[in-house]
């Protein structure tokens, strides 16, 4: 029971972040810094546009339409994501009290 009583003490949100995500462990203890993850998301796609868009001005059009495109499904994900995690909290602090609710009527 050790093992399942120290399980918060061993809980990485990093880790935890990923498994919910993506369905893996993750090594690493500690999540990258913003700036770093957004510079390493978006490094590539902006040289890609550079490439293709030697032009500023279609460049920064381009930009800006595929920026509104992103906006779209950040708001949509983001919503789903509050969504389930609300029901997640909401199915613990049930079964948690439910635990509660068994452990009182036992004694």
């Amino acid at each position: 029971m050790g093992y399942i009583e120290n399980a918060f003490e061993r809980m990485n949100m990093y880790q935890i972040i990923n498994f919910l995500l993506y369905g893996v462990e993750c090594d690493a203890k500690e999540a990258p810094t913003y700036q770093d993850a957004l510079k390493k998301g978006c490094d590539p796609i902006f040289r890609r546009l550079d490439a293709l868009y030697p032009n500023a001005a279609e460049r920064d059009e381009a930009a800006a339409d595929l920026s509104k495109a992103l906006t779209v499904y950040e708001y949509v994900y983001m919503e789903l994501g509050m969504k389930a995690g609300a029901r997640l909290i909401q199915q613990l602090l049930l079964t948690d009290n439910q635990v509660c609710v068994d452990k009182i009527n036992r004694q």
